[in-house]
């Protein structure tokens, strides 16, 4: 079963590409997002969705849900309630309907990653559909692990923890000691290749080390 989270706007392809790109089977739902007092665009758009996603599954489970938008905060504990109470796979579309609700959407699918599957755009420019890395932007992490974090995607290669270790002239055990924090926060990944453990920085890695960079200096 899969859960979409979609707003719509007065574009319905923006919701009807990314669902049948990515699969649409009986028992998956819907939830479409629209602003309170809407208006007949909206409502139009809405059907289209329907016409189009009901001839693939009949009985599908398409739903609307309208959002305040007056109030930034409330909108964005309101996308994130109907994140963490969604059911199955949980697919999170950004690509349209109004601003006031995509942006806390979009605020609220980066701050509630861990119950998301997956993450669609639908592109301005070509329409087309992408993934998007689940980034992890509420990271805490101590300034020595920060320090490490940086030092490893400075040398920017793959390599083991004891190579790590020797190019960065530290004990072994210190690295290994908090490269698990870092991989539990998504911002490193590691692989076992035979004997040794290769360690990558990931995306969310890079993201937070660029967006983190003047509190630590």
């Amino acid at each position: 079963m899969r859960t979409y989270l979609a707003p719509l706007g007065f574009d319905s392809r923006r919701v009807v590409r990314p669902v049948l790109s990515e699969g649409l089977d009986e028992g998956d739902r819907v939830v479409l997002l629209q602003p309170v007092g809407g208006s007949e665009r909206g409502e139009d758009a809405f059907e289209e969705v329907e016409n189009v996603l009901t001839q693939v599954v009949p009985a599908l489970d398409l739903q609307i849900e309208h959002l305040p938008h007056n109030d930034f905060v409330e909108t964005t504990l309101y996308c994130a309630d109907l994140i963490q109470n969604a059911e199955g796979e949980i697919i999170v579309i950004l690509g349209g309907g109004a601003r006031e609700i995509l942006l806390p959407l979009t605020v609220a699918t980066f701050g509630s990653d861990v119950f998301i599957d997956t993450i669609l755009q639908v592109g301005d420019i070509d329409s087309s559909v992408r993934r998007v890395p689940q980034l992890n932007l509420r990271g805490n992490v101590t300034d020595a692990e920060w320090k490490l974090l940086a030092d490893i995607a400075d040398l920017d290669t793959l390599l083991s923890i004891s190579e790590i270790a020797n190019r960065l002239d530290k004990s072994k055990s210190t690295i290994a000691r908090h490269v698990p924090t870092l991989e539990s926060k998504g911002f490193v990944l590691t692989e076992k290749e035979g004997r040794k453990k290769t360690v990558d920085v990931t995306d969310s890695g890079r993201v937070f080390l660029r967006t983190s960079t003047n509190q630590r200096l």
